[in-house]
Formats: C-alpha cells, sequence, structure tokens
C-alpha cells in the first residue's frame, strides 16, 4: 500500500526524476508538474498528501503557489504540507517561504536522503493529524447516538406518563366506578409500570453501547400476544376519538427471538400516531400474519391524511415531521426514528406505503427465523 502522494513541482526534469525514483522506492506514488500552471491543476484535481515546491518556477513562482494553497477555501487542499525547495538560500529568502506557510525549507544543491527523512516526517505527521481526525468524529458520532438513546427513552417515558396520569385521574375524579373498571384502570397503570421499568433498563443498557451495535438482548416472544398488549395500553386513547381498531391476527405465528421492549416502544409508536392523524370515527387496521418471501409482519394502517412521495424517506428522520400535520398536531417528530432504529437493531425494517390523502399503512417486517 503507498505511504502517500507526493506532487513534485520543478522545472529541472532531471531533478524531477531522481526525486520521482528515489521517493517511488520509499513507497510514494508521484506527480510531477514543470510550471505553477499546471501544479495548481494537479493541486485541485488529485489533492497530494504533500508538495515538494520549487520557487523559481515559469508562468507562476513557489511563492505564488504556496499562497494559493494556503488561502484556499478547502481544508483538505488548504492544510496540505509544503516543503519549499530552492537555489536561494540566504535566510531571508528561508524566513519568507515560512511566513508564507511552507512546512520546512531545503536549499539547493540538497541530499537526497535529507528530503526523504523530510517526507516521511511531515507524511508521519499528517497521517496522526488524520486518524485523530477520525478519532474524533467517532467520538461526536458516540455522542450523538447517546443522546439519540436519550431521546428514545425520554418520548416513551413521557407516552407512559401520559397513560398512567389518564387513568389515575380517571380513578380518582370518579367515585362510582365498577370494581371492574377499578381493575380495568389499574391493570393499565400497573402494566405501564411495568414497561417504565423495562424501558428504562433497556434504554441504558444501549447508551453504554460505544459503538454502532444497537443489539439488544433477545428473547422468544409472540408477535401476535405483544401487539394486544399495546393496543390494550392504547385503546383508551383510541376510544376517545371514536376509533375502532380492527385487528387480525394469525394464530399460529412461530416465536421469535426479539426484544420485547424494543417491539413494544416501536409498535406502540405507530399505533399513536396511527390514532393521533386518523380522523375522529374512523377505523385503525393492526394485521399481524406471514408473507411469502418477507417473514413475520406487523402491519398499522390509518385512514390519515397520507405521506406525500417527497416525504416518504424524511418521516423516518430525527425530528421530521409532515408540513401538513406540524400545525394540527403536536409531536417531537421522533416516533418513526426511533420506530425505525429500533426495528432495524433486530434485524428488521419498517417500510412504508402510502399517498398524500388515502392514509398510510406501515409495515415491520421481520425476517424468518433460522431452522436449527
Amino acid at each position: 500500500m503507498a505511504n502517500g502522494t507526493i506532487l513534485i513541482v520543478e522545472d529541472d526534469e532531471d531533478l524531477v526524476c531522481m526525486l520521482e525514483y528515489n521517493l517511488s522506492r520509499k513507497g510514494y506514488v508521484t506527480m510531477s508538474a514543470l510550471n505553477g500552471p499546471s501544479a495548481c491543476r494537479l493541486i485541485e484535481e488529485e489533492r497530494p498528501d504533500l508538495i515538494l515546491l520549487d520557487i523559481m518556477l515559469p508562468g507562476m513562482d513557489g511563492w505564488q503557489i504556496c499562497r494559493i494553497v494556503r488561502n484556499h477555501e478547502q481544508e483538505d487542499i488548504s492544510e496540505i504540507p509544503i516543503i519549499m525547495l530552492t537555489a536561494l538560500g540566504s535566510a531571508k529568502e528561508k524566513l519568507k517561504g515560512i511566513e508564507m506557510g511552507a512546512d520546512d525549507y531545503i536549499p539547493k544543491p540538497f541530499s537526497v536522503k535529507e528530503v526523504l527523512l523530510k517526507v516521511d516526517r511531515l507524511i508521519a505527521r499528517e497521517m496522526k493529524k488524520r486518524r485523530l481526525g477520525v478519532a474524533v468524529e467517532k467520538l461526536k458520532a458516540r455522542e450523538s447516538r447517546q443522546s439519540d438513546f436519550q431521546d428514545m427513552l425520554f418520548h416513551e417515558l413521557r407516552n407512559q406518563l401520559v397513560i398512567i396520569g389518564g387513568y389515575s385521574e380517571r380513578i380518582a375524579g370518579n367515585h362510582l366506578m365498577t370494581p371492574e373498571k377499578y381493575r380495568h384502570c389499574a391493570g393499565v397503570i400497573k402494566e405501564c409500570s411495568h414497561s417504565l421499568n423495562s424501558i428504562t433498563e433497556e434504554m441504558l443498557s444501549l447508551a453504554r453501547l460505544d459503538t454502532g451495535d444497537y443489539h439488544l438482548p433477545e428473547q422468544h416472544i409472540s408477535l401476535e400476544e405483544t401487539v394486544r398488549q399495546v393496543i390494550s395500553i392504547l385503546s383508551r386513547q383510541a376510544d376517545e376519538k371514536g376509533i375502532l381498531i380492527h385487528f387480525d391476527g394469525a394464530g399460529s405465528l412461530p416465536t421469535l427471538r426479539l426484544n420485547p421492549t424494543a417491539v413494544k416502544i416501536a409498535v406502540s409508536n405507530l399505533l399513536e400516531n396511527a390514532i393521533k392523524y386518523s380522523p375522529e370515527g374512523s377505523d385503525v387496521a393492526i394485521r399481524v400474519g406471514l408473507k411469502g418471501g418477507m417473514g413475520p409482519f406487523i402491519e398499522i394502517e390509518d385512514r390519515g391524511p397520507g405521506i406525500s412521495a417527497g416525504e416518504r424517506e424524511k418521516v423516518f428522520e430525527k425530528y421530521y415531521r409532515g408540513e401538513d400535520v406540524k400545525t394540527e398536531t403536536k409531536g417531537t417528530g421522533l416516533g418513526l426514528y426511533i420506530s425505525k432504529k429500533l426495528i432495524q437493531s433486530m434485524g428488521g425494517d419498517l417500510l412504508l406505503e402510502s399517498n398524500q390523502g388515502s392514509g398510510a399503512c406501515f409495515t415491520v417486517a421481520f425476517p424468518l427465523p433460522s431452522v436449527p
């Protein structure tokens, strides 16, 4: 593998050949330019890792080229290391080269060994700087993922607390509640409390990951049973809008190794959106089953305003909210982003079919379980 690309800007062709030969033996890729304009073109097009730059050149001298490089608007060009090569060996000329941004200065006649040592030193410095840049970007990505996990956590915590608050107010404000209704409300509160505890533990585990691996602890679960639990939790929200939830289960679906909390979060977000954006008195359909070639799936179809072709990919972006609905309904724009991230972390995918004005159908698709 090449150690880097060196651009030799020198009008003495014999000297160019000698430098190319010795640099190639050290593992460098070389390019050459015999005048200033050609050098500027190669710098712009090829972006070398280092420039060996003569001062006395036809068309444009080395000082001008150095100034152009250092003032370039693109950082990967403006920071290219430059070694000045010149027969003008006075201290004044050397100082001028350093002031104009050259990294080093070698007077002619020079030792090839000195050139190679200085090239090696500057290339090693440049490679170290790039490695540090990559490390910094990884740290930024890690911080971004941790922020995403916190957003997921707080978004779902808020949803569960709203449900707990609503059922608590219902119990506190209705002194004539029948035992059956009381048990129902208490059961929902208990289920949400358990869900909150589980979600917190899972999200804290996610937040500790410092790589791009979104792997979650898995266990055998029933998709149909999980969806029924989500419907039970959100049924009151649907009742308040007069929305009827139609559920169609598969009946003989095999259990899958998935993370139950992640599945609940994803399906809850999708069903909550379906209820939120559907008109009052309409219905929402949820289907669980197997599709040929796709494996187990969960479909959630609503009668809402639909999603235009231009927004179908954007709706899965963090904080994105559709132009037609963001002024009419409250939300953070995290629900679909969270759902897709969690589903993909379990090897599945979240698909969307919709046309503006005709509702939306979201499909949670998982691969078929492997057979031992």
